[in-house]
């Protein structure tokens, strides 16, 4: 094992994905490092990885972060944003339930989808997104206290778009939960949140995974973690708006898989059979980051060991 001197210059950081419900793996995998005693210098999040990543920075204690972050899941705001708007307009299960029964869908859900999909059109041409954003930014104050990212423990930022400018946003100053708000103002879902002249929403659209911005704050080990779904069956496409959502997943998901390659270790929490707005059971998806970094402790070690060995 390196020096303690040579081991300061080694900066590990961790990019957190977003993913929503899915997301909640990240605090699984911040479980098991602190336990394993693998320090983590700088922390930078998308969308649900930005709570989470927030959280830890300011609290930078597993226990503290889970404790937080279920209070944020649970919380009347959350609870009153009624994410299930979004899994009816979509026909989407939750955890647990049956996607469809054995016979497939008939002539009665089918008229059903159909209506979804004309009142899902019409709130998003008669309003900026089909849920408010007050309730998520209420709920983001409970948990960070009033604290702003220049009175975090370790350094972090949150990844915004910035739709004005077209361009990628690294958050680092001022009001943390506004700044995770802006990261994760999902398109459509949640209205932007203006900060600074700019006019912001989920930076997973740039950065599913944040590697650069991990490196832009200082790391020179980049841990990711991809919590990503897997595909879906091509039978499931029934429409001209369903095959363009789908496309346009593809590209992101490319997008995501080209950041991960540049990463030096990927936890993979994929394979979660939940909807991002499914925050339901959120110790299973907390359990599945936990299972995921634990088969990949030696890797990550190695990793941080060669590093080191580049410093005389």
């Amino acid at each position: 094992m390196c020096s303690s001197s040579i081991r300061k210059k080694v900066r590990v950081g961790l990019a957190l994905s977003g993913g929503g419900g899915r997301g909640l793996a990240q605090v699984g995998v911040l479980k098991v490092l602190e336990r394993s005693g693998i320090p983590i210098d700088v922390i930078a999040g998308t969308s649900i990885g930005a709570v989470i990543g927030g959280v830890y920075a300011c609290w930078p204690d597993a226990i503290e972060l889970e404790k937080r972050v279920l209070a944020f899941v649970r919380s009347r705001y959350i609870e009153n944003l009624n994410l299930a708007t979004i899994r009816r307009l979509g026909g989407i299960p939750t955890v647990g339930e049956d996607a469809q029964n054995a016979t497939g869908p008939g002539l009665f859900d089918r008229i059903q989808t159909a209506f979804r999909g004309l009142y899902a059109s019409h709130l998003g041409l008669s309003r900026r997104s089909v849920l408010g954003g007050k309730g998520v930014q209420r709920a983001l104050r409970m948990v960070f206290n009033s604290r702003t990212f220049e009175e975090t423990d370790v350094p972090f930022g949150a990844v915004a778009v910035d739709l004005r400018e077209g361009c990628e946003v690294i958050i680092g100053s001022g009001d943390l939960a506004r700044g995770v708000a802006a990261s994760a103002a999902i398109p459509g879902i949640f209205p932007p949140v203006e900060m600074n002249g700019r006019l912001l929403c989920d930076g997973g659209y740039t950065s599913p995974v944040p590697i650069d911005a991990v490196t832009t704050l200082g790391a020179n080990v980049v841990i990711a973690v991809d919590v990503s779904q897997r595909g879906i069956a091509v039978s499931e496409l029934g429409n001209g708006v369903e095959i363009a959502m789908r496309s346009s997943e593809i590209s992101l998901i490319a997008l995501e898989q080209e950041q991960l390659r540049r990463a030096d270790s990927v936890i993979s929490a994929r394979g979660q059979n939940r909807h991002w707005s499914d925050f339901s059971q959120p110790e299973e998806a907390i359990h599945a980051g936990e299972v995921a970094c634990e088969q990949m402790l030696d890797s990550i070690r190695g990793v941080i060991d060669e590093r080191s060995r580049l410093f005389l």
